[in-house]
């Protein structure tokens, strides 16, 4: 009856967060410290009790639960077991939704799927993507990218520290090349080489796409899918990247959209202000809260809220009325009329 419960709290509340203490979830798993202060994970209908003691910090992942023990130490909760990763003390870690990554003394490690492996023994610079992790090897000058369970070399014998600029998607990565001033794109297992400048290039990324600006041309681009795109003669004012998508300033100021491969003007004007993350663009525009989704136009609230939250297809932010309200996955919906101080929405 209790876990009837439980299940039956989380499925309301789905990914958003109404509480001042320790408490995150995804759709599967669920992290918490109970009235005992023991730590708890729900995963998938059931509450497994891993820690009779406060945890330090723990992070919430796609297929695990990173967290640091009372004691200091890294372990993982995945598919119902718990793993210590190491006794040692762990500088900084990452979890996606299908990764988890740490480092520890410049040593650069990687969980995949239940299993751990060393990347790399001396790394200082590094980015992590949903599947996906690039890395520069200080000793051996090279830099590298764990991709499905396999390291790719990108580059070797480097001279100096030309990868100053390298950037990772859900599931590509991007970086100049200052000594070849080659711009390259790694995706799907594959390096691209996309364009050769004196300059460095403004770029970012996403999921399945980067976005760029040309120098020699002053011209906007985007690689999508293993496809270079032409969308502006110009270079824009300004862009984001998010999953399949683009948003950007022209250089007439029009509020623009790239997504699923084609070009859609959401505004002749410049918005006060817009956002991406992940398969949503939020913006204002003449006081009124709009929402970009799905090839859609939504509008919110005829108001800008104070703050709101953004994470993957949810936008959260309390009214007015001091209601806590969401957008998520093309509905719009109230998650409590309850008078909310403060909320936390999750991965």
């Amino acid at each position: 009856m209790k876990h009837m419960k439980l299940k039956k709290l989380l499925v309301i509340i789905s990914a958003l967060i109404i509480s001042t203490g320790t408490f995150s979830q995804n759709l599967n798993l669920a992290a918490f410290h109970d009235y005992q202060k023991h730590f708890v994970i729900f995963d998938s209908g059931e509450t497994h009790d891993v820690e009779n003691r406060p945890v330090q910090s723990f992070k919430i992942g796609g297929t695990c639960v990173p967290y640091i023990s009372n004691a200091g130490q890294l372990k993982v909760y995945f598919n119902g077991q718990v793993q210590t990763l190491t006794q040692q003390l762990v500088s900084k870690y990452f979890v996606t939704r299908n990764l988890m990554v740490y480092h520890m003394f410049e040593q650069l490690y990687v969980f995949d799927n239940g299993t751990q492996m060393l990347l790399s023994s001396n790394v200082k610079d590094f980015a992590v993507g949903d599947s996906i992790v690039a890395y520069f090897n200080r000793n051996r000058n090279t830099s590298h990218v764990y991709y499905k369970g396999r390291i790719y070399d990108l580059e070797n014998a480097l001279i100096g520290d030309p990868i100053n600029d390298f950037k990772v998607g859900d599931n590509i990565s991007a970086y100049f090349n200052n000594n070849t001033k080659y711009f390259k794109i790694f995706y799907h297992g594959q390096l691209e080489e996309i364009s050769q400048t004196n300059d460095l290039i403004n770029f970012e990324t996403g999921r399945n796409i980067v976005a760029y600006e040309d120098n020699s041309t002053n011209t906007f681009h985007v690689f999508y899918k293993g496809e270079i795109i032409d969308l502006e003669d110009f270079k824009p004012k300004s862009f984001k990247v998010g999953d399949d998508l683009v948003a950007y300033i022209d250089a007439l100021d029009e509020f623009k959209v790239f997504a699923n491969g084609e070009v859609t003007t959401l505004s002749n004007f410049e918005p006060a202000a817009y956002y991406v993350t992940d398969s949503l663009v939020v913006y204002s525009e003449q006081e009124y809260l709009k929402v970009f989704y799905n090839g859609q136009i939504y509008e919110l609230e005829s108001f800008i809220p104070e703050n709101f939250q953004i994470h993957e297809r949810t936008i959260a932010y309390i009214d007015l009325n001091g209601w806590l309200k969401a957008f998520s996955a093309g509905k719009q919906f109230t998650v409590t009329k309850d008078l909310v101080n403060a909320y936390k929405l999750a991965y």
